[in-house]
């Protein structure tokens, strides 16, 4: 699943997961019958859903609270897929979490290959801001769909 989470400390921002239909998701249905849960759009072969509760998550949390519901922050790989996830953050002020860290190198966090990046002008740029404790090596997608690397400690929502 995706997780995406705002800027500001201030803002509640929604986040965006997904699930491989063919992995076996939260209770019903049964796994690869080409169905969602309710509340979760399909495209491809995963399931998407865009959490919006009354606090946002840091990053780490964020991938923490999708595991923990057997999801994975979303990973992005074409355009096609991009778009939809656009559509999907119907909050459109808010930016989301995604699936993209750095450790060594930019990856995913579901292990799927990185083909596709849809970056800000001048980003990543690793900035590190005064009262940050941690570089910029998590992603977030702008409501215009381009990607910023950001601290992972800021707390947004994510899809």
């Amino acid at each position: 699943g995706t997780i995406l989470f705002p800027r500001d400390l201030e803002r509640h921002q929604p986040l965006l997961i997904s699930y491989l239909l063919s992995a076996k998701p939260p209770p019903t249905p049964a796994p690869g019958d080409g169905k969602c849960l309710p509340f979760w759009v399909p495209y491809g072969h995963h399931c998407y859903s865009v959490y919006n509760g009354p606090e946002g998550f840091s990053w780490p949390d964020a991938r923490h609270y999708c595991q923990s519901v057997r999801t994975e922050l979303a990973s992005i790989h074409s355009r096609a897929e991009l778009e939809f996830i656009r559509n999907m953050n119907y909050t459109k002020n808010h930016n989301i979490w995604i699936g993209l860290t750095r450790d060594i190198g930019w990856a995913w966090t579901d292990k799927t290959s990185l083909g596709f990046l849809n970056w800000a002008p001048g980003e990543p740029n690793a900035a590190f801001h005064p009262g940050d404790v941690a570089e910029e090596n998590c992603v977030e997608m702008y409501h215009d769909g381009n990607w910023n690397d950001n601290n992972f400690l800021v707390l947004k929502n994510s899809l």
